[in-house]
């Protein structure tokens, strides 16, 4: 062993035969010629010299007329765990020496001629060792000092799922009360999903490193979270695997963002189709309409003007002239009454009192012809003073609120219906409640959930909400909520 340069070594000797105490003294002078010695020869002095340690060496005898060698150890171990011995004895025995190595004696050196050599030999091994627990001590406190404040948790854990470390953040995202409670636990009953942990398992197996294996872990409250799992395989000299460092991070947040992104996209998917759906029918029954009606007038016009076109080139007399005139004065009715269909095809694509008059006098126009349209008696309140929206947010605005309105007939077989508008702020306002039969809890699927989608998706366009509040036999209020003006821009009132 290397003495640090200028450090004295301070050695114990316990013993009562002051022959043997010059012995042992002559035997480590010369090898640790810096050294002191403290002689102890009764109980009262080793009481007094362990408590004025700590001691480099501690040697003695066995038999002794106040006490004995195991007992000296037992009473060094205790007060100074880190103090190597070594008995010095010639009365000891092989039991004696196999329980005082099992009690923490370094060495066993006989009284003999031929073993003198061996303390020198002896006193240097068990130094070196004692040197190489300090270190070994001192790297395990740093290794758990940096262990325990790494924000992720950290684990350590044998093949049958015996948990022997376990970090405070790994405790913490477990929610277990401390580490001494997860430690009780066997991490095979953390696992939450049993085809999970066979996966784990078949996992470890195929090789001694896992990496990003996500699986959901239950708390000591008995709540699930997901968990992203990095470990590795720690092997004995034989190759065996002896235990398994891992880190766990706690991803219950990002599993459910995915979750919500992925539902989202469905829903846009479906919206899409929905949209479109939705546009081939407007197509469709516009398409119907003025085949139907238009193109039908026209068709007859078309052949009320090849009949008068016949009459007047064939030079009609004074009765057929008077017929003639007869059929020209309902030209102007036939052509006023294509007009008014064309007018009416235009009305419901995008009515004109919307651009000419602003939206309050588009809803109540739309409340008035819905009323006449559907039976549905409806009450309408506005309140919104001289707010006003743009043209594209108020067109947005009435294409919700002709949404609301669809809703009520194909949904609620309602009967009444009323409709508030009014200025929060700067928000604009709009509730629609009917009487009809609502809806529990969350019971809105299929098209009207994709009708209900496209009603916030236009409300989310312009920065506002719709929220729907619907009871079993109770009708359904819906409420719109949108600003007055586009974000950053001035207000003007």
């Amino acid at each position: 062993m290397r003495r640090e340069p200028g450090r004295v070594l301070n050695i114990l000797l316990v013993d009562d035969n002051p022959d043997d105490r010059s012995l042992v003294i002559r035997e480590l002078s010369g090898e640790f010629p810096d050294c002191q010695f403290s002689q102890v020869t009764q109980l009262s002095q080793l009481t007094l010299a362990l408590g004025c340690g700590p001691w480099d060496l501690v040697v003695t005898d066995y038999q002794l007329r106040w006490s004995d060698g195991l007992r000296v150890l037992m009473s060094v171990k205790s007060r100074w765990p880190e103090c190597p011995v070594i008995m010095f004895t010639g009365t000891g025995s092989e039991e004696i020496a196999v329980q005082a190595m099992k009690a923490g004696l370094d060495d066993y050196v006989l009284k003999s001629p031929k073993h003198y050599a061996r303390l020198p030999a002896a006193a240097v091994m068990a130094l070196d060792r004692a040197k190489q627990r300090r270190a070994l001590r001192e790297a395990e406190t740093s290794y758990q000092h940096v262990f325990d404040r790494v924000p992720a948790g950290l684990f350590c854990a044998t093949q049958d799922g015996r948990i022997t470390n376990a970090n405070p953040a790994m405790v913490e995202m477990l929610g277990y009360p401390d580490r001494e409670t997860l430690l009780l636990v066997n991490a095979r009953k953390l696992f939450a999903n049993a085809s999970q942990r066979r996966r784990w398992v078949a996992a470890a197996q195929r090789s001694g490193n896992i990496e990003q294996f996500e699986l959901e872990l239950r708390r000591y409250d008995g709540k699930l979270i997901w968990t992203e799992i990095n470990a590795r395989a720690v092997n004995d000299e034989q190759g065996r695997t002896r235990h398994w460092d891992g880190s766990a991070e706690d991803i219950t947040a990002r599993k459910r963002a995915e979750a919500v992104l992925r539902d989202s996209r469905e829903q846009l998917r479906a919206l899409a189709a929905y949209l479109q759906s939705v546009r081939e029918e407007e197509r469709t029954r516009v398409a119907r309409e003025v085949q139907g009606e238009v193109g039908h007038a026209l068709a007859g016009l078309k052949t009320e003007l090849a009949w008068l076109e016949r009459k007047l080139t064939q030079g009609p007399g004074p009765a057929s002239l008077s017929l003639v005139l007869e059929r020209l004065k309902a030209l102007p009715e036939a052509v006023a009454a294509m007009l008014a269909t064309v007018e009416k095809i235009t009305t419901e694509l995008r009515p004109a009192v919307l651009d000419d008059l602003g939206l309050e006098a588009a809803i109540a126009w739309q409340v008035r012809e819905f009323e006449e349209r559907t039976g549905i008696k409806c009450v309408f309140d506005s309140k919104v003073g001289k707010a006003k929206l743009d043209p594209d947010r108020a067109a947005a605005v009435f294409r919700i609120f002709q949404e609301t309105l669809t809703n009520i007939v194909r949904q609620s077989k309602a009967t009444q219906a009323s409709i508030h508008l009014r200025r929060e702020g700067d928000k604009l306002v709009i509730e629609v409640q009917n009487n009809g039969r609502g809806v529990a809890g969350r019971v809105i699927s299929g098209t009207r959930a994709l009708e209900v989608l496209g009603m916030r998706e236009r409300a989310t366009s312009l920065h506002g909400e719709v929220n729907i509040v619907s009871r079993q036999g109770s009708g359904t209020l819906v409420g719109v909520r949108i600003p007055l003006h586009r974000a950053g821009e001035l207000k003007k009132n």
